[in-house]
């Protein structure tokens, strides 16, 4: 396997050099993504046959509860690493390594007592217990992970990054899938989410290897907590949202509710989700031009206009060929959830541009703004959540949703304030080609409704198909301007 050397004095840090890393990192991403969501895909409608909306519902607050552990023990010392203009010495990574530890420690100590008590909670027997200290154990594998991730993320180096994602990806779905089919039950989701932390974990040391030093130093902690904090403090509050679902609606409506919004979200979210994970590149990639305002607006709008064009046309036939995709794919027990899916599909229309622009401003050095712009998303949620779900039950739950992803109409005017930049023309050319690809493929399936798989596959085929070739007629120079980065020298 090959080893990472990672030399202190080759930031990217003119407009090109970082253009370059950039689309070589969305590259690097993207086939990752295409591993990892052909993975998820697979798995999700094997677990989505599998298991009863209750049990799917149950696996969801389980990995909510990881995601929750992973973040309250991580307090954004290791983005602060990635943003910081200048080069981390060793002696930030052992003190942020150090005082990460001993923040993961207390955590899992605390976590480990109340397993019995979280497992009472949700009406499992005491056995099942060990489902949610094998999360614990995870996180201390996950620990491991971070300094090494962040100085690959520095260096925009995400195809190392990538293969151990993949890696980690394969061991989760196999082993979950294999555990459940041969009647594992819950313990399953834990067994499966140690496995993938413990090969993640071993990795990326392997690829990008860091000696392990403990080096107290409460200054140069204090120093990264500063932006740090309020940047995991967005994390947290997203993750207080996020929990409106498993928790909430899981106490006053059951699992299966919950089943059933873990399966419209995921659904709803195919369009986007490969989009998520490249904020990974903008954080660094925006931080890296930082000081240079102009160039960064125009690489801003370029990574909007490359986010939309990805999502409009898989949002767009997706929510065409919901209905024989939810019965030919994840079997029809799912139906009931197809009205959740209109209204939670909303977020794609605010998503794509919000997350490169909510990266920009964490970037700059802007976090506090964005954890006052979480805090009144979490607080929106939570406001119209619980009467609407109160008056509509699960529906409820999705007209709250999109009510809150309009908010985001008000980051974009905080972001353009600091770094001129244009949203509209980079958003309505992909979504108007997606619209006019998406009206006519809707009257091919209302009178030529698919019988079954293969012609279903052949619908979605033939309209991304129409949709990229009239992409490519407009925008053929910009390809081609994509193509050479790719195949430039750094």
């Amino acid at each position: 396997m090959e080893i990472i050397e990672i030399p202190s004095d080759q930031l990217p840090v003119s407009p090109g050099s970082v253009a370059r890393q950039a689309v070589r990192s969305v590259v690097a991403l993207g086939i990752r993504q295409v591993f990892n969501q052909g993975m998820a895909f697979a798995g999700g409608i094997l677990l989505a046959r599998l298991l009863s909306p209750s049990e799917f519902g149950l696996y969801a607050i389980v990995t909510f509860l990881l995601t929750f552990l992973i973040t309250f023990g991580d307090v954004g010392l290791a983005a602060s690493l990635v943003r910081q203009p200048e080069e981390p010495v060793e002696e930030d990574y052992r003190a942020i390594f150090t005082a990460q530890q001993v923040l993961v420690l207390c955590v899992i100590i605390l976590f480990w007592i109340a397993a019995p008590w979280i497992a009472t909670i949700y009406h499992l027997p005491a056995h099942d217990r060990w489902v949610f200290r094998l999360l614990a154990l995870s996180l201390l594998c996950t620990s491991f992970q971070v300094i090494p991730s962040a100085r690959l993320e520095r260096h925009l180096l995400f195809d190392k990054l990538a293969m151990v994602e993949v890696a980690m990806s394969f061991v989760f779905y196999s082993t979950v899938v294999a555990l459940v089919w041969r009647g594992v039950g819950v313990l399953s989701f834990g067994i499966a989410i140690f496995a993938r932390s413990m090969t993640g974990a071993v990795l990326i040391n392997c690829i990008s290897p860091w000696r392990l030093r403990w080096h107290w130093d409460w200054e140069r902690a204090r120093a990264h907590l500063k932006f740090g904090i309020f940047y995991q403090g967005i994390q947290l509050i997203a993750l207080v949202t996020s929990s409106f679902t498993p928790f909430f609606i899981g106490l006053l409506l059951g699992t299966a509710a919950v089943g059933y919004i873990n399966w419209a979200q995921m659904v709803s979210g195919y369009a986007v989700i490969g989009l998520m994970m490249l904020q990974r590149v903008y954080l660094p990639a925006f931080a890296r031009l930082q000081l240079q305002k102009e160039a960064l607006g125009q690489f801003v709008e370029q990574v909007i206009r490359a986010a939309n064009t990805v999502a409009a046309p898989v949002a767009v036939l997706t929510f065409v060929l919901i209905e024989p995709l939810t019965r030919f794919v994840f079997g029809p027990k799912w139906l009931p959830a197809i009205p959740l899916f209109y209204l939670l599909w909303g977020t794609n229309i605010f998503v794509p541009t919000a997350t490169p622009v909510f990266a920009l401003l964490n970037a700059l050095g802007r976090s506090r703004t964005t954890f006052k712009f979480m805090l009144a998303v979490m607080l929106g949620t939570w406001v119209l959540g619980v009467p609407l779900i109160l008056a509509f039950g699960t529906i409820g739950f999705g007209i709250a949703c999109l009510c809150v992803n309009a908010m985001n109409i008000i980051l974009y005017r905080i972001a353009q304030s600091h770094v001129s930049f244009r949203i509209l023309p980079m958003v309505l050319p992909a979504w108007s080609i997606a619209l006019a690809v998406g009206l006519p493929m809707y009257l091919l399936l209302r009178f030529y409704p698919p019988a079954g798989l293969p012609r279903l596959v052949g619908y979605g085929a033939l309209g991304l198909t129409i949709y990229a070739l009239v992409v490519f007629t407009r925008h053929r120079s910009d390809v081609y301007k994509v193509w050479a980065l790719m195949c430039s020298q750094a």
